[in-house]
């Protein structure tokens, strides 16, 4: 897609637009987890944000998040973030983070949470390295069993990221600094798995006092799935059992290493506190 027009982000707030955003969730996903009108409007009411982005007036991408309070400490939960698919890979899904980021540090956020499917290496990498989030809890199951076209047919696990948006992590990450990718080479593989055209994961190495692992995950999931619906399926459940392991013993999921033209890439799980961890 090149663009004629600059993209116009702003905050949803009006009702007609409110709306808008309900019918470009079913355009994206499905009915099945819209998020309805009554709860966003709701939401932008009582600490919530909705930004959209537009084009000559059209939604094309939008992120809504709630607010949290846990622990003594609030904090705002990113649910939705969506961009229409003829406008994939113009950056438009960065944008709306960082002003959603904009927003909550003006609304007093230090800290954005959301979840998303551990598999999706493209997320995930946007999620680590591009943003500088990072995960220490994996939730099996977290939906239930889903039937959108994204997620019918496999246990709907999920990472919860945390954004710690005024960090100097954050900061660091976008800027481009955060990205390591020759700094971690040397750690070790966590999760053994056979790189052919289909890969397929084996055994999960035990945990040691190591500074960190690499954990292979597919790199296309989606297109896994419709070529080999019982390796996408090993691959849910060998990737649970090492991350729950690795977060068992304190480490962190830091970061995502892309390998280029390759059908894996790897999670970056770091033997780090918090302190470190901002470092």
């Amino acid at each position: 897609m090149v663009l004629t027009e600059p993209i116009v982000y702003k905050n949803v707030i009006g009702l007609k637009e409110i709306q808008d955003v309900v019918c470009f969730q079913e355009e994206i996903w499905d009915k099945d987890v819209v998020t309805p009108l009554p709860q966003l409007i709701a939401a932008t009411h009582n600490g919530g944000n909705i930004v959209g982005a537009f084009n000559d007036g059209e939604l094309i991408g939008f992120s809504y998040g709630f607010s949290g309070f846990k622990n003594g400490k609030k904090y705002l939960i990113s649910h939705m973030t969506g961009v229409h698919n003829k406008y994939h890979n113009c950056g438009i899904g960065l944008q709306l983070k960082l002003k959603q980021r904009e927003w909550a540090v003006d609304y007093g956020y230090q800290k954005i949470v959301w979840t998303f499917d551990p598999l999706e290496a493209k997320n995930a990498y946007f999620n680590l390295t591009k943003l500088g989030a990072y995960s220490k809890t994996y939730f099996p199951s977290y939906y239930g069993e889903m039937s959108d076209k994204l997620n019918k047919g496999l246990p709907s696990d999920r990472l919860l990221v945390e954004w710690d948006i005024c960090s100097n992590r954050v900061t660091r990450a976008l800027t481009g600094v955060l990205k390591k990718d020759t700094l971690v080479n040397h750690y070790k593989p966590l999760l053994s798995y056979s790189d052919r055209n289909i890969p397929y994961p084996h055994e999960v190495e035990s945990i040691k006092n190591e500074e960190g692992y690499l954990l292979p995950v597919p790199a296309n999931f989606q297109i896994l799935k419709q070529e080999d619906f019982e390796a996408a399926k090993a691959w849910r459940y060998k990737l649970r059992d090492a991350v729950n392991d690795a977060f068992s013993k304190g480490f962190v999921v830091t970061g995502m290493l892309k390998k280029n033209l390759a059908n894996i890439h790897f999670y970056v799980i770091e033997n780090k506190t918090m302190e470190s961890l901002y470092d």
